[in-house]
């Protein structure tokens, strides 16, 4: 019994790992035979993390690739991928099993099919199970008992967005950030406080994989502070290391270069150069920080679809009484990467469950939760750990929201927020409409290329009563070439009968001279199905349309109603804008 009791960590992980594996099953690889919705584990920036495994071993065109995904750069000397090359080389030997496995049992070998999938869903497991291995090894080190172990574990895996990031998306880069870090955070440690050189070289090469998958969380180094008990201590540490550990650090110093030079020497293979900047038109705004709205906004806030990670932040509490300088340690790294990833020019992070980024510094919420736990007393005990277990149940919810479409992954507001508020029902996927798109980077704003208003004005209507289309923008040619066109539309809605206006659309479309449609863009007109009727609404649209965009290209916006429904618009407002990236 004493020997269960103290390995009920261990057994926590493994549950871990087997209830993932079921979900996988039956939520993963045979969802799509309920074709709820159309899914696969490579879709939206994943197939740019595993791009290069693809132009490697599949299409053999590193530097010749297909340019019309966007990721695809073209450059004088050859294409090169806008991500980096660490999550394909973290997938490297799963991708190699799905190779194999599909050449000898006649699956279609191209990156793709059945066995690539499964190995990738196996590969972001295989990495998730790391990470919580290694925080747990971590909070053993900081003296946490092994049953509030057990719990952290489940808590952080299955009560935050690492589920989704780990079994519904594991082509996404976080998984693999999230392993690493929890990696190098017990590695560091272990330099701080063994001073052994085995570990100055294992957490240089870790260092050098997490830049090599993105390379923002290098600022992981910023956590090292916390695993001395005093400023001294540290200062001292730091000393002992550069000074005594001198032939270590520069073992590590040459592991962390060779590590990262994989990169350089993947991109030298594509076009030539060993260092590239293929963020171009993405930055940061330093002086405008968006903190709060990516904390608390419901359009993707963390705090708002990941709240356990908010009732886990009361571990401040206990570290401050324990030792406040780790206290303010780690409360200024944290304070940190909210700040510096709310800066991002998507401080949203585009489409995606809560802030994807933060699943990055998910062993951080680790180490709170266990403080928080650990000093729990029997009268609040109760409480908290109720509250942590509804916060759990809630992000189960959440997450299966996501999956099944309930829950859109961009454009959301408070009132859709609310509208599918623990909504599990096939009949609520998909059913909000509308556009939030945010502003492209840019370090100028442009001008208005072209503005307009329809010749109602706001005070006459269009009446689309047994009407198909009506009020609609063309500009039959754009007269300039671009890569990026940002879109902002309104108009006011009022319906005769509720919902009659529920299968209308936005079409935002760019029509090539020859007439392809493929940059078409089909929005819902109206954010939430309509519980009333007889008022007029106002609703506003932002979108964004990339491509390849001609000069001769011709622009369309227009409301569509296919069935013919009863309602009426007026003040219908158009204005676009170039964003086309300039040196």
């Amino acid at each position: 019994m004493s020997a269960l009791q103290n390995n009920l960590s261990k057994y926590s992980i493994w549950l871990t790992g087997l209830i993932s594996l079921v979900i996988i099953y039956f939520f993963v690889w045979l969802w799509r035979v309920e074709d709820t919705v159309n899914y696969t584990v490579l879709d939206g920036d994943a197939k740019d993390y595993y791009a290069y495994l693809k132009a490697i071993f599949i299409d053999k065109n590193l530097g010749h690739q297909d340019t019309t995904p966007w990721y695809v750069i073209q450059t004088p000397s050859g294409t090169i991928n806008v991500h980096t090359v660490g999550v394909s080389l973290l997938l490297l030997p799963f991708f190699l099993i799905g190779y194999v496995w599909a050449s000898w049992f006649g699956y279609e070998v191209n990156g793709l099919s059945a066995p690539f999938e499964k190995m990738i869903s196996i590969g972001g497991l295989f990495y998730a199970l790391l990470g919580l291995y290694f925080i747990r090894k971590l909070l053993i080190k900081l003296n946490i008992k092994d049953a509030i172990i057990a719990g952290i574990i489940p808590l952080i895996f299955f009560g935050t967005h690492v589920l989704n990031y780990s079994l519904n998306e594991p082509g996404m880069s976080h998984v693999y950030s999230f392993s690493l870090v929890s990696v190098f955070l017990y590695l560091s440690y272990q330099v701080f406080n063994s001073g052994e050189r085995r570990y100055f070289i294992y957490a240089a090469f870790v260092l050098g994989l997490i830049i090599l998958v993105r390379p923002i969380n290098g600022i992981v180094l910023g956590i090292v502070p916390f695993w001395s008990a005093s400023f001294k201590e540290f200062t001292e540490r730091l000393k002992e290391i550069f000074f005594k550990k001198t032939r270590s650090m520069i073992f590590a110093g040459v592991i962390f270069k060779l590590t990262i030079l994989i990169q350089g020497f993947v991109w030298l293979a594509q076009n030539g150069r060993m260092m590239q900047w293929s963020y171009k038109d993405n930055g940061l705004y330093f002086f405008s920080p968006n903190t709060l709205k990516m904390l608390f906004g419901f359009n993707g806030g963390f705090f708002i679809y990941t709240p356990l990670c908010f009732l886990l932040m009361l571990g401040f509490i206990p570290l401050f009484k324990e030792n406040s300088y780790k206290f303010f340690a780690l409360f200024l790294f944290l304070l940190f990467v909210f700040y510096l990833f709310s800066c991002h020019w998507a401080y949203t992070y585009f489409d995606g469950l809560s802030i994807r980024p933060m699943v990055d510094f998910m062993p951080v919420f680790a180490i709170l939760g266990a403080k928080l736990i650990s000093s729990l007393h029997s009268k609040f005990k109760t409480v908290t750990v109720s509250a942590l277990g509804l916060l759990f149940v809630l992000n189960l919810i959440t997450c299966y929201q996501y999956k099944a479409g309930i829950l859109p992954s961009v454009s959301m507001n408070f009132g859709k927020f609310k509208y599918i508020f623990l909504k599990t029902d096939k009949k609520y996927s998909k059913v909000l409409g509308g556009c939030n798109d945010l502003l492209p980077y840019s370090k100028h704003h442009p001008e208005k290329s072209f503005s307009y208003e329809s010749p109602l004005g706001d005070k006459e209507v269009f009446d689309y009563k047994d009407k198909e289309y009506g009020l609609a923008f063309q500009v039959p040619a754009l007269g300039f070439n671009t890569s990026k066109i940002y879109i902002k539309a309104s108009l006011q809605r009022r319906e005769s009968a509720v919902n009659a206006s529920l299968k209308a659309l936005i079409v935002f479309s760019i029509e090539s001279e020859a007439g392809d449609k493929s940059n078409t863009q089909y929005i819902k007109l109206n954010d939430t199905p309509s519980e009333v009727c007889g008022e007029w609404q106002q609703w506003n649209y932002s979108i964004t349309m990339d491509g390849v965009i001609k000069a001769t290209d011709k622009l369309v916006v227009y409301v569509w109603n296919p069935e013919k429904q009863n309602f009426l618009v007026k003040d219908f407002k158009v204005d676009v804008y170039d964003y086309n990236y300039k040196e």
